[in-house]
């Protein structure tokens, strides 16, 4: 019986090992395909784990060490090519370490040990590929660049903006609108994704004033099936650019350039596609700018694209844009579709500010008539750099490094200028910027502000540091209008059902039994909106580092995106019911009030009333009452169903001395709503 059992026990353990060795080979093949879908992080994690039980795997290691290079995972990279650098079984198998060592340490602005790292491979690997030897004598001499542009400092200064504006995914793409900073966050979660590991998708954002970001709301562009990005304004502020990126894979993506309008009401008008020659099938056409060029006499679109005809992958273009179209005068009337753009010439390529490696994202501050934009071609400390070029007449002058402090060994990249010419905004992964992984210290670019102090006087530059650039002036008749069909997504009875409108705890009208009120919807919500600070706070008190932040988010996403847009969504329905009404339609809609149960029923009975009362309001007075008539005549109805309060989730808080989750909790601040349980279309 003993030796049975030894044997049974013998061959489970024999089994578990197994099982443990199939599911090792299991997660090394699940990083191997995510590897070769460009989803380094991914392929990180997956490597990761298989070497926390098998550290000793010196190949698993280079897999390992190239994912984590790609990922910008730098400390990492550099620990997994030591390890195989000191193995000289692994170095003959791997000839690129060295190269790789040099490459994550230029990274890291380690420029002398990175010189050290290249010369130790050239000559150890005379036989090498031609390509990698060519290009690590060039990196020798960028950096021994490098080392001279560090020693150089900048009289800047550069602060993170923190975690009201940034957030462990990438932030990116700013652009100052009056007081209000517009940018792009790949935060947002696709909400057609099932499961925890949700894909992510980038959305513009706003922060008004200083304050924390937040999506725009009234309508501007959004879609959960591609990437909204990069807005450049017009003159005016009336007219915006921006693209719609659609991932070929985890890493890559493809951009095309749209157009939105702000009409005389300040809503967002559908938008349109650029046609060609702006977007090019099969090609990236991105990161749009609109500056006031003074040879053109009018504005430029500046952009950046793989498309034909330039140095090779990303490289700046700029095209004249119609001077006509962009003027407040042209605005479209509420309502109206976009039918006309303005003619568009063949984009020009800006070849002598180009390079073989990646140039993007162009700023052209009108002002001084100067580009800025970013490269990897260009000498600078490593990865991105931020340049500038002066435009002198028809010609710019040859690129320079904006320097330390803008740069960094890491991605530096979309600065732009406020119009004071001293203050603006740039997008880095430097150190100080949020990690998505923070044990790899990886990921991702944030939002920075910049501080300059006041210019000296700029002398005139040399003759020879002039290179031609021609900027050439086409005469207006050029110019033709294109009229194009846009997409155009007519609003539909059923986008309402169910539409939440939200309000803060005992409103409208505090500490009364009254059934009706003279406030609208409008003017409860905007005083709730100003308490989201508080909120916020209270809702937060106690809590630390991780949680705090979570709760923050929780406070803020609920404000930003729930809140603000149930209010944005009700203009919206004021306007389809208008629509509807002159066109000969009869409507109603159902509403239905909630409230959250900290109070007797019968009171909340009352509140509910009142709640729906200041829905009410709204329609009867939108637009100096231009719905009376039709609530006159039954042509337009509203109605009430019973009250809501009995179903509010058991989860909620009911206790008066727990306000943290009574009231400022987001799920009890969202029983206390009124819904458009339908809109009727008869």
């Amino acid at each position: 019986m003993r030796l049975l059992s030894l044997i049974i026990t013998l061959l489970s353990l024999f089994r578990i090992q197994t099982l443990d060795a199939q599911s090792l080979r299991a997660y090394e093949r699940a990083g191997d395909s995510a590897f070769e879908k460009k989803d380094y992080g991914a392929a990180v994690q997956y490597y990761g784990d298989v070497l926390s039980r098998h550290e000793d795997d010196l190949s698993l290691w280079w897999k390992y060490g190239e994912s984590a290079r790609l990922y910008n995972s730098f400390p990492e990279a550099e620990r997994s090519y030591q390890k195989i650098a000191n193995s000289k079984k692994h170095r003959n198998r791997h000839p690129l370490v060295d190269y790789r060592l040099a490459e994550v340490k230029k990274n890291q602005g380690d420029y002398p040990t990175a010189i050290a790292y290249f010369e130790k491979f050239l000559s150890e690997n005379p036989k090498a590929d031609a390509g990698y030897l060519e290009r690590a004598k060039t990196e020798i001499k960028t950096c021994q660049q490098a080392q001279t542009i560090a020693a150089s400092p900048v009289q800047v200064e550069v602060k993170h903006l923190g975690k009201e504006i940034n957030s462990p995914w990438y932030d990116f793409a700013p652009s100052i609108v009056g007081d209000t900073l517009f940018y792009s966050s790949y935060r947002f979660d696709k909400k057609t994704d099932k499961g925890k590991n949700k894909r992510k998708l980038s959305k513009v954002m706003i922060a008004a004033k200083g304050g924390r970001g937040r999506e725009p709301g009234r309508g501007f562009p959004t879609t959960d099936t591609a990437h909204i990005a990069h807005t450049a304004f017009s003159p005016d502020g009336h007219y915006v650019f921006f693209t719609i990126c659609k991932d070929l894979n985890v890493n890559d993506k493809r951009c095309e350039l749209w157009m939105t309008v702000i009409d005389r009401r300040n809503r967002w008008l559908p938008p349109v596609k650029l046609p060609a020659p702006v977007n090019m099938p099969g090609y990236n056409t991105t990161q749009p700018n609109i500056g006031y060029d003074e040879v053109a006499q009018g504005p430029v679109l500046w952009f950046a694209s793989d498309r034909p005809g330039g140095k090779g992958k990303l490289d700046i273009w700029r095209m004249p844009l119609d001077t006509n179209f962009f003027c407040a005068c042209n605005l479209p009337l509420p309502g109206k579709k976009i039918t006309y753009l303005p003619g568009f010439e063949e984009p020009e390529n800006l070849a002598a500010l180009n390079t073989a490696e990646n140039e993007a994202s162009p700023f052209f501050y009108a002002p001084q008539q100067k580009l800025y934009f970013s490269s990897e071609g260009l000498p600078g400390l490593g990865g991105y750099d931020i340049f500038y070029t002066q435009k002198d007449s028809a010609v710019f002058e040859s690129p320079q490094n904006a320097g330390p402090g803008f740069n960094t060994s890491y991605n530096d990249l979309y600065f732009v200028l406020r119009n004071d010419g001293l203050s603006g905004y740039l997008s880095s992964n430097r150190p100080g910027s949020f990690y998505l992984d923070e044990k790899n210290k990886a990921c991702c670019n944030d939002l920075y502000t910049v501080t300059m102090p006041a210019p000296k006087t700029p002398e005139k530059p040399a003759p020879d540091t002039v290179v031609a650039v021609t900027v050439v002036q086409k005469s207006p008749e050029t110019t033709k209008p294109v009229t194009i069909q846009p997409i155009v997504v007519e609003p539909k009875a059923e986008d309402f059902k169910g539409l939440p409108l939200y309000f803060d705890n005992d409103e409208p009208e505090k500490r009364t039994r009254k059934t009706a009120t003279q406030l609208t919807y409008d003017e409860t919500v905007q005083a709730y909106l100003e308490r989201q600070h508080e909120y916020r706070e209270r809702f937060v008190a106690g809590l630390k580092d991780n949680q705090a932040d979570a709760a923050e988010q929780l406070v803020d996403d609920f404000f930003e995106n729930e809140i603000r847009r149930g209010g944005d969504r009700l203009s919206l329905l004021c306007d389809f019911i208008l629509s509807g009404l002159q066109k000969g339609q009869s409507l109603e809609i159902v509403l239905k009030g909630y409230t959250s149960p900290r109070a007797e029923s019968d009171y909340n009975l009352n509140l509910a009333k009142r709640r729906i009362s200041s829905v009410h309001n709204v329609f009867a007075k939108f637009s100096d009452g231009v719905f009376q008539p039709f609530l006159l005549s039954g042509k337009l109805k509203i109605s009430e169903l019973s009250f809501g309060e009995a179903k509010a989730k058991v989860s909620i808080s009911d206790k008066l001395h727990d306000e943290r989750n009574s009231i400022y909790h987001p799920d009890a601040a969202r029983e206390r709503r009124v819904e458009i349980v339908e809109v009727v279309v008869h």
